[in-house]
């Protein structure tokens, strides 16, 4: 690793980071202010009612189970797939395209890698940076659950739970960018790399979707992403379940291990 490489990236991102972290805050803020005027002013069994119209399989495939609104983290979790996996998935895959290709983009490759400086440390450094930087925008979305959860429930509810279901959102959001860089690596020159991830990132997500309503392909729920994160967090015991992490932190190392290789050989656009 190369600490100047490393703070370089940090600061170079760190505004937009902070932007994208935010603007989740933001989003869910809205969300615990909009249900908060529907338990004040409204009759919440008739909202429910409402959303017990819905054909079952739409519950299923937009993850919206009525018998959990009455609870705090239920609706958290309702909304926590859209802004933090998808959302900030999307995210984690553009930046780390950009960390990686931007010398290639930019033209300063020839300067980079004439340093003394080997290929592993570049990746090694860019990852690093890469990581910290969506733990960050993680842990600001995961504040922003713990505070308005907290005010909603008069700080009545299970703070395991959340840390849990939040700690599935960093590991997505881990894997989707160790994906990404992983793909950038095998382009030439990544000018059109961030359409392409961000198609994958949405297409797995709206696979994950159609599959969840379907009796007769549920094997193919392994081959998505998002059917590693255990959205139950009303169930008793619920927590990390190891299958889910081995499988999301095995696949992101081999992604890692990957890149490596690639990078290596790659011919480095001047």
């Amino acid at each position: 690793m190369n600490l100047n490489l490393l703070i370089q990236e940090l600061k170079a991102n760190m505004k937009g980071c902070i932007v994208i972290g935010l603007l989740v805050a933001v989003m869910l803020s809205m969300v615990y202010i909009i249900f908060s005027s529907m338990m004040e002013g409204m009759d919440m069994n008739r909202v429910l009612e409402l959303y017990s119209t819905m054909p079952e399989k739409l519950q299923v495939a937009f993850n919206i189970q009525v018998d959990q609104w009455t609870n705090v983290l239920g609706i958290h979790v309702t909304y926590f797939v859209y802004y933090i996996p998808l959302m900030l998935g999307c995210y984690s895959a553009i930046l780390d395209a950009k960390i990686l290709s931007k010398e290639e983009q930019h033209k300063t490759a020839e300067f980079l890698l004439t340093r003394p400086i080997s290929r592993a440390e570049v990746v090694t450094s860019k990852l690093l940076s890469l990581s910290i930087l969506i733990i960050g925008f993680n842990v600001l979305g995961f504040i922003t659950g713990w505070v308005g959860c907290g005010i909603l429930s008069d700080w009545n509810f299970d703070m395991k739970s959340l840390a849990v279901l939040h700690t599935y959102g960093i590991l997505i959001c881990l894997f989707f960018s160790f994906l990404g860089i992983f793909l950038t690596v095998l382009m030439k020159r990544a000018k059109a790399i961030t359409g392409i991830i961000i198609g994958i990132v949405m297409g797995a997500y709206f696979l994950d979707m159609i599959l969840r309503i379907s009796d007769k392909v549920q094997f193919l729920l392994f081959f998505t992403p998002f059917h590693y994160m255990n959205l139950d967090v009303l169930s008793p015991g619920y927590g990390l379940d190891a299958w889910r992490v081995y499988t999301l932190i095995g696949t992101s190392a081999v992604l890692i291990a990957l890149t490596y290789l690639f990078y290596r050989r790659k011919d480095i656009l001047i």
